[in-house]
């Protein structure tokens, strides 16, 4: 359903004039107004026939021009209709407006498209990292990732794909639906379903919808999953130092050179602040100076700052033949040549890492899963321990103080703490 209703009131710069607008309404979006160029007495006009009452010759002839005006506007949405186009009042409005009075985009977008549009943008986007340009490659797979959960569950809860949805559909049974359509299938995969991450992120391409303009876009919406968009208890993975001193005293005569590489990696990791696998990859020689180790993370625009311990410039020193170009450890070699490359030989490493800290973790007899990333945790846990100030840690991690107690820190030495409460109590 789509309406033209004319209105008046006082003119702001004369009382006793009127100030007519068009406004422009279709259903499952915000009513538009546009300023008509139309004068007359304020006592003249009638909002309910909307026309000048008097009989005036003058009157007669602004009444037709108003009328003529409305019958154009509402012809043309009768068009768009019958040629089933999607639009919108505020394409609607500035349908007869020259190039220069259409100055915003009046384009309306499916989300389908609107994600597209975003994917498209930080695909393009790159920044500059320690001396390296770098893509926003991880924002394009996880809109990537949205985009296709939504389209299978329109395809399976409504039967219909999502290039047919648009935000004006977005509302709260939708996002109820789509939440639980998670749930279920999180529930058959053994996981959480990435519930709070996919609606987060569903909420960030509303909100730039709205930001440029999009009509139908219904941000309070998502009040009705307010709850599950909430970050449940983080888990950090953090291992006891005790289990470090092991992994470093390990036999390693039965390892393979590369098992044995990916050792010293993550006890790299373990010695730089819990430096990320991404940052240990990209660690170049620009960022060592004067026994520091000073880079900006890869993740986040943080800076990280640990001083360079002996442990670390053995592993180091033992590599330092075998790395390429710039890079401080012999991760990447001239077949990454791009930035693409080098993404995937990371992931690639990780897993690899990964496996072999799952051979390791066996031959320490140490029942929790370790990964690459437990070195973060670990390192944080062992620093703050120790009596070291959370701000120093935070400032050598490159996260803030409420981030590494809310992700990282995680108590180890619970029978050394239980000992010294018994002797206390």
């Amino acid at each position: 359903m789509f309406t033209i209703t004319l209105k008046g009131k006082p003119n702001p710069k004369d009382k006793k004039l009127v100030k007519l607008e068009m406004v422009f309404f279709l259903t499952g979006y915000t009513r538009v107004s546009k300023a008509l160029n139309v004068i007359g007495l304020f006592k003249d006009w009638d909002n309910t026939t909307q026309s000048f009452k008097s009989k005036s010759r003058d009157y007669i002839d602004e009444n037709k021009i108003l009328f003529d005006l409305k019958t154009k506007y509402l012809k043309v949405a009768q068009e768009w209709d019958i040629e089933s186009r999607q639009w919108s009042p505020v394409e609607w409005s500035h349908a007869f407006d020259t190039p220069k009075e259409n100055k915003e985009d009046t384009k309306v977008l499916s989300v389908s498209q609107m994600i597209d549009l975003l994917i498209d943008r930080f695909a393009k986007q790159q920044r500059f990292k320690n001396g390296k340009v770098v893509s926003s490659a991880s924002n394009v797979k996880e809109y990537t990732i949205l985009k296709n959960s939504l389209n299978d569950f329109t395809k399976q809860k409504y039967g219909k794909s999502l290039s047919s949805y648009f935000f004006r559909n977005i509302g709260e049974q939708f996002l109820l639906d789509y939440a639980l359509y998670l749930q279920m299938r999180g529930a058959e995969n053994g996981n959480k379903g990435a519930v709070c991450n996919r609606l987060k992120k569903l909420l960030a391409v509303c909100n730039h919808a709205k930001k440029i303009g999009m009509q139908g876009v219904n941000i309070a919406a998502f009040e009705s999953v307010k709850g599950k968009m909430k970050v449940g208890k983080f888990v950090p993975k953090t291992i006891p130092y005790e289990v470090i001193r092991h992994i470093e005293k390990l036999d390693r005569s039965q390892l393979t050179r590369i098992e044995q590489f990916h050792i010293d990696l993550f006890l790299f990791s373990f010695y730089t602040g819990g430096m990320a696998n991404i940052d240990v990859a990209y660690l170049n020689w620009n960022c060592l100076k004067d026994d520091m180790i000073t880079y900006e993370r890869m993740k986040i625009f943080k800076e990280a700052k640990v001083p360079l311990i002996d442990k670390a410039k053995a592993i180091i020193k033992k590599y330092k033949d075998k790395s390429y170009a710039d890079y401080v450890l012999p991760v990447f070699t001239h077949k990454h040549a791009t930035e693409k490359q080098r993404r995937e030989k990371v992931e690639r490493l990780s897993n690899k890492v990964n496996e072999t800290l799952e051979k390791v973790r066996k031959a320490v007899k140490y029942e929790d899963k370790i990964t690459w990333y437990s070195a973060r945790g670990s390192f944080i846990t062992k620093m703050i321990d120790d009596g070291y100030h959370p701000v120093l840690v935070a400032e050598q991690a490159g996260n803030s103080p409420d981030m590494i107690y809310r992700h990282y820190y995680k108590t180890t030495n619970t029978d050394e703490i239980r000992q010294s409460m018994n002797k206390n109590f």
